[in-house]
């Protein structure tokens, strides 16, 4: 029996960036003339690069993910409110009450979208990172496989929710008893918790012969700062705190990655795909919550040009032509 790569998705959390992420796919999808999941035995994804890798393992082709992204974007984000005092309100609601939003809009598009679908429709194995707030602890949310029979009976949309409650951003979320907020406290990047997986069940396995994982971003935005305050606030870092969070944990996956490469007793090959630095008018309209009609076409915009130029890469192609191992 030929022996192949076990192949892995993994997709970057980052709010309304997704558009940037989707958008890649999409034109992966369209230029193979495939869908994700007939590629990929493993789809990862933390927060909103949860909501896409939900997407794609229900078979949601991604130019509707792109769709979904510049349609509902703005109201669950609440782009009308952003205007005069309305952008104050909004601010101090996130620093003094619940979160900056609500997520009746985005439980209802995410409904939309999914319906009362279960994990157990999921077509390709799943890891969903969220965090346990109440057992202060990581979890990792999976198409029930082996001895793992945990998340079978959940919906897409809890799981979704789940992994997509960034903290003063949006609620958190309740399953069951347990209370979970957004993956990328911990893992917003999430490769590192595909190659676990891959390593927990699959390193052993006779139908591999190691492993290849593909990481898209969420649009990666430089984080150098002028000096700050010893003392800074909240209002001091606002946004500029979860993006600190992503960046740092993009820049250490990539160092570890760099690190693992030959260190098994099997190949390892990791493929990132991100941006090119951003220009100084891109900096200002972009961030995890701008969706506005200028945030979201510069983040398509984006996305578009940066699969026009690793598109032909053949480290790039090879996930998108030899298809997936594990069938369900």
């Amino acid at each position: 029996m030929e022996r192949k790569p076990f192949k892995i998705l993994c997709i970057d959390g980052g709010g309304i960036k997704g558009l940037f992420s989707a958008q890649i796919l999409s034109k992966f999808e369209s230029v193979f003339k495939t869908s994700i999941s007939e590629q990929f035995d493993l789809i990862c994804g933390t927060s909103t690069g949860g909501i896409i890798a939900l997407a794609a393992s229900a078979k949601v082709p991604m130019s509707d993910v792109v769709r979904f992204y510049k349609e509902k974007g703005p109201v669950i984000f609440a782009q009308n409110k952003k205007k005069g005092l309305g952008r104050l309100l909004l601010f101090f609601r996130q620093l003094f009450y619940k979160g900056k939003y609500d997520n009746v809009e985005l439980k209802k598009a995410l409904t939309e979208v999914f319906g009362e679908k279960r994990i157990s429709e999921s077509s390709n194995l799943l890891c969903i990172p969220a965090f346990d707030i109440i057992n202060a602890a990581p979890r990792v949310f999976k198409k029930d496989y082996r001895k793992f029979t945990e998340d079978d009976r959940k919906t897409y949309v809890d799981v979704a929710l789940a992994t997509s409650a960034a903290p003063t951003f949006l609620p958190i979320h309740k399953i069951g008893s347990s209370q979970y907020v957004d993956g990328g406290v911990w893992a917003n990047n999430p490769s590192l918790v595909g190659l676990m997986e891959y390593l927990y069940q699959f390193s052993n396995d006779d139908r591999f012969d190691g492993v290849d994982i593909l990481s898209i971003s969420s649009l990666e935005i430089p984080q150098g700062c002028a000096p700050k305050r010893p003392n800074s606030s909240f209002v001091n870092w606002r946004g500029d705190l979860m993006e600190l969070f992503s960046t740092g944990q993009a820049k250490n996956i990539a160092k570890l990655f760099e690190f693992l490469k030959g260190k098994f007793k099997f190949p390892m090959n990791y493929t990132r795909i991100s941006n090119a630095p951003l220009s100084k008018k891109q900096l200002n309209i972009i961030d995890m919550d701008n969706a506005s009609e200028d945030s979201l076409t510069t983040l398509q915009s984006i996305g578009e040009a940066t699969a026009i130029k690793v598109k032909m890469r053949e480290d790039v192609e090879k996930f998108f032509t030899t298809g997936r191992t594990i069938i369900f």
